[in-house]
């Protein structure tokens, strides 16, 4: 997700033409970007601009992952169309393909108003309203901590998961001891223009900070916690769309001592469903980024200081 309600288009603008200099898609991106702000600032509310002051995150608490341990995964789910009954399939195959297995995996059903037929493997929960994705990673992360998970990994229903994914996070949490949540390289599944800007952008691959393998965020479609966290911090239910919650739960994070580490080779495709329409992908776009605008108003409001955090940071490119 991209923040730009403190920023201006020129500066925005200037950074991304420096950047791309000897990109030979510096000016198609250049146009997507416009098109980005525009939609984005049109759909947020306004920032009180008072001064805040940058305070440093508390000293890191090392997790406490063994080697014998378990693993969930927790996937919300809204189903309405065909094509999310196809992207359910997708992730499920990518599930089952994994080099090491997750002992749980647990679907929280927003009420979907088409039904599908899960896999018995697959723990099934349906709620009786649609209440958003927060509450219902809330809900999933109950039940896997009374399912005794020591990790707890995110990801969404247009996702496919590469084959080591779990393993990797395994991995990564045992030798990164002062690292409780990972995130990791989302790539767009979408072979077309609009999947090579977010890749070049990095919409899904969170925030890092500058000179530091630390972030300020990453994103719930590529997500993993410890134990420790999911004990210490929960979503933020004031948001009711899929935009600026994951934000939110990680500068919590950040604050309780819970750091974020990005990890390349935790890879995941995201289907954003483009076509070669050009009339329809920008319809999709521009809905995207509608909703950022829109979840990043909520976002100021819980957290007026993140702006002077964000600064300190750079996109993380999909690779």
């Amino acid at each position: 997700m991209s923040s730009l309600l403190n920023v201006s288009y020129g500066k925005i603008l200037d950074y991304w033409r420096k950047k791309l200099s000897n990109n030979p898609n510096k000016t198609i991106f250049l146009i997507t970007k416009i098109i980005e702000i525009i939609v984005f600032k049109r759909h947020s509310g306004k920032w009180n601009n008072k001064t805040f002051q940058y305070v440093d995150f508390p000293q890191l608490i090392a997790n406490n992952v063994s080697k014998t341990l378990i693993i969930s995964i927790i996937t919300p789910t809204y189903i309405e169309s065909q094509k999310d009954i196809n992207d359910i399939v997708n992730l499920l195959q990518s599930i089952s393909k994994q080099t090491v297995k997750p002992d749980n995996v647990i679907i929280i059903d927003d009420c979907s108003p088409i039904s599908f037929s899960f896999p018995e493997q697959v723990q099934i929960y349906r709620q009786n309203k649609k209440t958003g994705p927060a509450k219902a990673r809330n809900y999933g992360k109950e039940i896997a901590l009374k399912n005794k998970s020591d990790i707890i990994a995110f990801t969404d229903t247009d996702c496919i998961l590469s084959e080591n994914w779990i393993e990797t996070i395994i991995e990564t949490f045992k030798i990164s001891k002062y690292f409780q949540i990972l995130s990791g390289n989302t790539i767009s599944y979408d072979k077309n223009w609009f999947g090579q800007y977010h890749d070049i952008n990095g919409t899904l691959n969170g925030r890092r900070f500058k000179g530091c393998k630390r972030l300020l965020y990453g994103t719930t479609a590529n997500l993993a916690i410890t134990r420790q966290v999911a004990e210490n911090i929960d979503f933020s239910e004031k948001f009711s769309l899929a935009a600026g919650e994951d934000i939110e739960f990680c500068f919590r994070a950040n604050q309780g001592g819970f750091a974020i580490k990005y990890v390349s080779q935790m890879v995941v495709f995201h289907n954003y469903s483009y076509t070669n329409n050009l009339w329809h992908n920008l319809k999709l776009f521009s809905r995207q980024f509608e909703k950022y605008g829109r979840g990043e108003t909520i976002l100021l409001k819980e957290i007026p200081e993140y702006y002077v955090y964000f600064e300190e940071t750079e996109e993380i490119t999909a690779i």
